[in-house]
């Protein structure tokens, strides 16, 4: 399987729909959107993992109180380095606890890395946006009632390690679904990103220069049910000598929207476990900011690996 290469630009809100629903996912581009925001964007991803170990770790993400900065996984699920940070912004006054999500960014003393990242967030935000309303206008629903007034976006810089050079391959990252409404991925050239295609077969994504790999995130399959899937996805690293690097942005909700989910049958998942956040029977109302602070603060964040029933709390 080969996913369709689409230009936003030029694109009916049909053709996403189908192109996903045949696929699970698809290769995006934007024609309106200059091309050297994303090349400068992931070359600086590049430098800033050349950079000394102690210079990554005085951004750890330990010294945030809003879950930004950098770490590190080495596990049995993941193999990687990861820079996550998103909107800038003060911290949020309130009580909820979600509001601890709000906050400023750890930056690289270099202010290139923040001008190059900023830039790019931005400009795919806005891409997600319109690419969220050409989705919902294909049902007939309106994309700034998921949204809201203040989309809470998140991007990583990630750095897939190379393998060891015994032993079995390690997974970069398992199989899992994304937490968000839509996730835009751009990748270098080191290949490993494979989707899972609606007959569960894996399918590799190479890359294509100026585009992202575009995945339904369980969000967007929550609110307009069975009509789209989320998209199951991993990483392999197989190459022994480069690091593979990539930067995925999630398009949120505002952290204060509470989703309506629509009507689905869909069945526990059977086969090869896949992470994700919700577990069917899914809650009819899901406020974003309290399910997001659950899988962040309190770590709740695969329903199955975390206990029967957590992702699936009834919010009514």
């Amino acid at each position: 399987m080969s996913l369709p290469l689409l230009d936003l630009a030029c694109t009916s809100p049909e053709q996403l729909v189908s192109a996903l629903q045949q696929d699970g996912a698809l290769s995006l581009c934007d024609s309106t959107v200059d091309p050297a925001i994303g090349s400068a964007a992931l070359a600086a991803a590049n430098r800033f993992f050349d950079l000394p170990l102690a210079a990554k770790q005085a951004l750890a993400i330990e010294g945030s109180a809003h879950w930004r900065g950098f770490s590190t996984m080495q596990n049995e699920r993941d193999h990687r380095e990861q820079l996550h940070f998103g909107n800038e912004r003060p911290p949020s006054p309130g009580s909820e606890p979600w509001r601890r999500l709000i906050g400023p960014n750890l930056w690289p003393r270099e202010a290139g890395f923040r001008t190059h990242w900023l830039a790019y967030l931005d400009t795919v935000a806005g891409v997600g946006r319109r690419l969220l309303t050409k989705l919902a206008r294909a049902f007939g629903l309106d994309s700034s009632v998921w949204l809201g007034h203040d989309p809470y976006l998140l991007m990583k810089c990630i750095g897939y390690l190379p393998q060891p050079c015994a032993g079995p391959p390690r997974s970069g990252v398992a199989a899992h679904l994304d937490f968000s409404l839509v996730t835009l991925t751009q990748q270098d050239d080191v290949g490993g990103l494979e989707v899972m295609a609606p007959d569960g077969t894996w399918c590799a994504v190479p890359c294509r220069p100026s585009s992202w790999l575009v995945n339904v995130g369980e969000l967007l399959a929550y609110v307009v049910g069975e009509r789209l899937r989320a998209t199951p996805h991993r990483v392999v690293n197989r190459s022994s000598s480069r690091r593979r690097v990539s930067m995925p942005v999630f398009v949120n909700p505002s952290l204060d929207v509470v989703l309506t989910g629509a009507a689905t049958n869909s069945p526990e998942p059977v086969g090869p476990h896949v992470h994700a956040v919700l577990s069917p029977p899914v809650p009819p109302r899901l406020p974003f900011g309290e399910a997001e602070w659950r899988r962040k603060g309190e770590n709740v964040w695969c329903a199955r690996c975390c206990g029967s029933g957590s992702g699936a709390r009834d919010y009514r």
